[in-house]
């Protein structure tokens, strides 16, 4: 009886409520998207989680509740400066089976990018198509548009490196028929990123009100753009690229930092030299849970910190940080190479338990790095873009174009910082690294001198791999047959690299991925 009178009182509600004609024009209780981007603040709102997107890359937990999941190992691991202690990443350490389409890492960097891609194209969809003119504001909005077209195209620019062929949306994809994209030639995903970032110089301001601080500007996109250029170059062979990229390096506006620290440091962010970095915070709720995305408050609890567990020494702490058995080491052949340069050695700790091997930029030396005080999540940003690596890239281009001096000259502005801070910080002896000759007219041995230089300044930053990558292809060195020997890739692990250079430069997409978009047929060449 009680069923009945359950059932009953349903459908009465029903009848009276469920269709109801005169509620059918009446206005949704919550914003919609027709009535949302009324103010800068909602626009403003809406393009945040473009942004929040980027967290996606430096938490502990990606994918989510994956524990020990950080997907930055996708890009730190591949090369010949870091390496790893306990196998736990042999996918793209050792380039083994394990590497697939299949491989839940490689799976959550394509998802992530896409995440970034479809939030950023909001943001260009509404400012331009919504007339903004008269709210108060409406200078900023205009900007957005250009943080937006940076985040899209850095986006790209990962996705190009990591597996080169993907499909490019440009538009918001408003039905189901829209999610069957086929896939771009690689190049034209690169040209992605210089047609963008063009974009965004032209409406980015030179630098943002202070309150904004961190916020993408013409700099930033200037930067990816110069980065974009030789890397097309590289793949081209298009001296024209090399050429426009010196153009482009010449009108940023940015400078070297005299203290080499100043970049990894927590207290020293956003600086003269940084072009653009990942704001590590802890979020309003008060909570870091490094096992969550940055989607938005989740019961309060959010992540906006950076997960660098694997290049801390064990602390007893008790958190995160500790939770990472596996470390990252500073390979042999970087450290036995380059050992005594200040810019390696400051960041090691011959008391770690690992001979003093573990990596650890923007840890050490002590005091630089600052944790958040829930589960240990670094509130120290991670320099995405910074000017040494310009001046290094507008080296490549300067020698690509016939002018070995001037590259020589722009290696030296990156030594010289070195060796000067390095004497007055006590971290160097004032000699190492000294000056190249700027008389040097050989080619091959300035671009060796690029390529070693950024082997060092950059060490660690995500770089390496992507670099040798580009060289390979450009003709610059041969990576075909490399091993885990210190000449090669320089592994701390016992299992054989099984690098195939006819595979490995590009990753799989996700089988996840073509079982869900028909209009991708095929995956990467081997895979």
């Amino acid at each position: 009886m009680k069923a009945k009178i359950k059932i009953f009182a349903i459908v009465w509600l029903t009848i009276c409520f469920g269709c109801n004609p005169e509620l059918v024009d009446n206005p949704s209780l919550a914003p919609t998207e027709e009535d949302y981007f009324s103010n800068a603040t909602e626009f403003r709102t809406q393009l945040t989680s473009a942004y929040a997107a980027i967290y996606d890359h430096y938490h502990f937990a990606a994918p989510s509740f994956t524990f020990n999941g950080w997907v930055a190992g996708t890009w730190l691991l591949p090369g010949d400066d870091l390496t790893e202690t306990n196998a736990a990443r042999t996918s793209v350490e050792l380039f083994d089976g394990t590497l697939n389409p299949t491989n839940q890492q490689v799976s959550f960097v394509f998802q992530a990018c896409y995440k970034m891609i479809s939030r950023a194209n909001v943001t260009i969809e509404k400012v331009r198509t919504i007339d903004y003119s008269t709210y108060d504001g409406a200078d900023e909005i205009t900007m957005m548009e250009g943080e937006a077209l940076f985040l899209r195209a850095y986006a790209y620019f990962k996705l190009f490196n990591v597996f080169g062929s993907v499909p490019i949306v440009t538009d918001r994809i408003l039905s189901e028929e829209e999610t069957n994209t086929p896939k771009s030639p690689a190049i034209e995903v690169l040209g992605q990123v210089i047609e963008d970032t063009k974009a965004a110089i032209e409406v980015l301001p030179e630098e943002w009100d202070p309150m904004y601080l961190g916020r993408i500007d013409k700099n930033a996109a200037r930067g990816l753009l110069a980065k974009a250029l030789v890397f097309r170059g590289d793949y081209e062979g298009n001296t024209a690229d090399y050429q426009e990229a010196l153009t482009v390096f010449n009108t940023i506006t940015a400078t070297l930092v005299d203290s080499y620290l100043d970049n990894f440091s927590a207290y020293t962010e956003n600086n003269a030299e940084s072009l653009f970095e990942v704001q590590a915070s802890v979020p309003s709720s008060g909570n870091n849970n490094l096992s969550l995305h940055n989607d938005g408050a989740w019961r309060g609890v959010e992540n906006m910190s950076v997960y660098r567990g694997y290049m801390m020494e064990f602390g007893g702490r008790g958190d995160f940080n500790d939770a990472s058995s596996t470390k990252f080491l500073v390979t042999d052949k970087l450290r036995d190479s380059f050992g005594d340069d200040p810019r390696l050695s400051v960041f090691s700790n011959p008391e770690d338990g690992f001979e003093g091997k573990i990596f650890q930029k923007y840890n050490k030396p002590d005091g630089v790095n600052e944790l958040s005080g829930f589960n240990g999540g670094s509130v120290n940003n991670e320099r995405v873009l910074r000017y040494a690596d310009l001046v290094l890239i507008a080296a490549e281009a300067a020698l690509k174009t016939g002018n070995a001096s001037q590259a020589i000259s722009l290696i030296n502005q990156i030594r010289t910082r070195a060796r000067l801070w390095g004497e007055s910080s006590g971290d160097g002896d004032g000699v190492i690294p000294a000056d190249y000759s700027e008389g040097e007219s050989d080619t091959n041995t300035v671009m060796q001198w690029i390529m070693n230089e950024r082997f060092i300044e950059l060490a660690g930053e995500g770089q390496r791999w992507w670099d040798l990558k580009r060289w390979h292809v450009a003709g610059d060195m041969n990576i075909s047959g490399w091993d885990g020997s210190d000449a090669n890739f320089s592994t701390n692990l016992a299992s054989p690299v099984q690098f195939d250079v006819d595979k490995h430069l590009l990753f799989p997409i996700p089988q996840s991925e073509i079982e869900r978009n028909s209009a991708i047929t095929e995956n990467n060449p081997g895979y």
